[in-house]
């Protein structure tokens, strides 16, 4: 059900998201503080340890990875998996406001990551960075032609595709002078170098429309969606740093919801990508609530510290699930009681999957190496960005408010889903609620808006179930700029399988039965595993790469089911319980 109340005001955290430091500010800055220092240095404070190579795909990415490479990350590029890997944005040179002249590039003269990536087919972006003095910088003619100057030198002489610019926490009053320098740069840098990329990191939250996107997208190549600190270290609530859905009303942000935005504003989906985090954070908090008040700051904590287990709590015994911004985090007491939210390849899988089916250009990573030493966020991108993106057999489709929030005003995007089944599919509504004659939902028969129409809604009726004649639909949402409504919970499903003909058997077992929030299957080898409902309905379907694989059934309502096994000669089978 959609909208529960939850009586839980952040008002007062509004107005310090105005002024706060993003984690690429604060992280700099932070480093910046320990002075100049060798890969050697930074592998040490970093606890580096070089891997064997992992496994290398065969298949090429269907979308773009545009991972940030932080100088600080020393030598953490030698476990990189360069061929998961489509472009390596090398961060920063920092901007002095006054003379558009480099305060450091950190190295980018003569560091080796930029060689690698350039030897391994991997396209090669300088980033800029400005967190302060922009009225100073847009005012000046000299300082922003001596930049542009300097950043067009600098690609030339490493060979390099493009400029990235990470200018943050820009005042409203300096939109003009933004929206002007990204039109000049754009201009000289395309007129310098025919096939260079022109990007910028742009805000999960466009505070006072300071991003002016339909004067700026021209101009642009890509813009990297920053999808993440929508809790940050000042804020009132702990909260996920990159939540799916929101996790209460009265702050209604997420990453389905940025998405949302910047292709309503008429973004291109080829130039978007969706930044997401390599890192996770921290707060004191009053209680082992949700959401909960914090009591200090919060402090960013790297992805493979958390999975290291660096403050000894984070154990499964303190793993919880926020099932509104469908979002993990670690929930402990040590002297006082502290939460730590992050993402992990559950929820980010959910995120890649809405990149493919929204037609994004691809995703961000913020930072490379931050995984150092864990290989399944390099294969989760494998998964979704190297193979053909289908769904699942079954699903079910939100607007971005998920399943408990509103959708947002001024919303107009197109969503195209696509399971391995070949045909036809049955949809269902579990929800409508649309404002009448004012936002609508369109079904269409097809891989876009231009295959036949199957249905067009608005208003709260719930019609008969839709099928579709393949295994492909497209859903178009338009709203208005007021009177939003709960929106839609879409149920799609593959025709039922009898499962009468299929044995039990002894040689496969699982593990946990009764089962929670995923379940483990060992079987003779490897091969193909499908999930039924107990009506004979086929709702999962995946590749069994070894002799065990852990299957998600968070989502499946309390019941029975039955997972089958086959090798391609044999299939066998086994009942379990949800709880």
């Amino acid at each position: 059900m959609k909208h529960l109340p939850i009586a839980i005001l952040l008002f007062s955290m509004l107005p310090a998201l105005y002024a706060q430091r993003s984690v690429h500010q604060q992280q700099s800055e932070a480093w910046a503080e320990r002075g100049l220092m060798t890969d050697a240095q930074y592998d040490s404070i970093n606890n580096f340890e070089h891997f064997p190579a992992e496994k290398r795909s065969a298949a090429s990415l269907h979308k773009r990875v545009f991972g940030y490479h932080p100088y600080w990350s020393g030598s953490a590029w030698q476990n990189y998996r360069w061929e998961l890997l489509s472009d390596l944005c090398y961060f920063s040179y920092e901007v002095d406001p006054v003379t558009g002249n480099a305060v450091t590039t950190r190295n980018w003269e003569s560091a080796p990551v930029i060689d690698t990536a350039l030897a391994r087919g991997v396209r090669v972006h300088l980033c800029v960075t400005l967190f302060s003095g922009h009225a100073t910088f847009f005012s000046n003619p000299q300082a922003r032609q001596t930049l542009t100057g300097n950043l067009i030198s600098m690609i030339l002489s490493r060979g390099a595709h493009g400029i990235n610019l990470d200018f943050e926490a820009v005042p409203s009053s300096q939109q003009s002078g933004l929206t002007n320098y990204i039109a000049e740069l754009s201009q000289a840098l395309h007129l310098a170098i025919p096939g260079a990329e022109l990007s910028i990191a742009a805000p999960a939250v466009n505070w006072n429309n300071t991003f002016d996107l339909p004067a700026i997208t021209p101009w642009l190549d890509l813009i990297m969606i920053m999808a993440y600190d929508y809790y940050w270290d000042g804020s009132s609530m702990a909260g996920p740093v990159s939540g799916f859905w929101p996790l209460t009303s009265s702050f209604n942000y997420g990453v389905n919801r940025s998405l949302s935005y910047y292709q309503s504003a008429g973004v291109p989906g080829e130039k978007l990508l969706l930044g997401l985090p390599y890192y996770g954070r921290e707060w004191p908090v009053t209680a082992n609530t949700l959401p909960a008040s914090t009591t200090g700051s919060g402090t960013a904590i790297v992805y493979r510290s958390i999975r290291a287990n660096s403050s000894g709590y984070y154990n499964p015994a303190n793993l919880c699930w926020d099932y509104r911004s469908f979002n993990p985090y670690y929930s402990y007491f040590a002297g006082q009681w502290r939460q730590c939210f992050f993402d992990d390849v559950r929820c980010l899988g959910a995120k890649y999957d809405l990149v493919n089916r929204r037609g994004a250009g691809g995703i961000g990573i913020w930072a490379l190496g931050y995984d150092n030493g864990y290989p399944e966020l390099w294969n989760l991108i494998e998964e979704k960005f190297t193979q053909p993106a289908f769904s699942m057999c079954s699903d079910t489709v939100y607007d971005s408010g998920g399943p408990w929030w509103s959708y947002g005003a001024s919303e107009a995007y197109t969503e195209t889903i696509q399971s391995a089944w070949p045909g036809p599919l049955t949809l269902t509504f579990e929800s409508l609620s649309l404002e009448a004659g004012f936002d609508s939902l369109w079904i269409y028969d097809g891989s876009s808006t231009a295959a036949p129409l199957l249905s067009a809604l608005s208003g709260s009726e719930v019609p008969p179930a839709i099928n579709t004649t393949g295994n492909t639909f497209t859903l178009r949402l338009q709203t208005d700029g007021l009177n939003q409504r709960a929106g839609y919970a879409l149920v799609w499903h593959c025709p039922t399988a009898g499962t009468g003909t299929l044995p039990e058997s002894g040689d496969i077992t699982l593990y946990p039965n009764p089962a929670g929030e995923v379940i483990s299957l060992n079987a003779p080898g490897p091969g193909e595993v499908s999930l039924f409902s107990a009506d004979g309905r086929l709702l999962q379907q995946k590749k069994m790469r070894s002799f065990t694989e852990i299957m998600d059934v968070s989502c499946l309502k309390p019941g029975i089911y039955l997972l089958q096994f086959s090798d391609g000669k044999t299939s066998i089978s086994r009942r379990f319980v949800k709880q």
